[in-house]
């Protein structure tokens, strides 16, 4: 894969976890919620596009050392933030409120590792 890609991801998911942290943390900081926020989703976009490089390297021939556990950090990192970030409303229908910024923060750490992995398997 491309550690060119990768850096610039794993870079972003770190920035988003400082961000959504510093908010989290400090009333000072709360103006930053929105950007961790939207960071967050387009990290997850560009996730997405480091599991579509390797996809396609695995599809193009690639054998790395332990295919099953590549795979794995494949679908983890894409159904990881899914699993933390998306909110289902309540059973009155109503839209309950977003995940914690601390949620948020743990989502882009645990994305960071899962990624990285991916990278080391390649």
């Amino acid at each position: 894969m491309y550690w060119l890609l990768t850096t610039v991801v794993l870079t972003l998911l770190l920035v988003i976890a400082v961000l959504a942290l510093a908010a989290a943390a400090s009333p000072q900081f709360a103006p930053l919620e929105p950007i961790a926020r939207h960071g967050m989703t387009v990290a997850q976009v560009a996730t997405g596009i480091v599991v579509l490089g390797a996809v396609i390297g695995l599809l193009k021939g690639h054998d790395p050392d332990a295919l099953w556990i590549t795979v794995g950090y494949a679908v983890a990192a894409l159904g990881v933030p899914v699993l933390l970030l998306n909110q289902q409303p309540n059973e009155s229908g109503e839209a309950i409120e977003p995940p914690s910024l601390y949620v948020v923060a743990v989502a882009a750490v645990t994305v960071l590792v899962l990624v990285l992995r991916l990278q080391q398997t390649w």
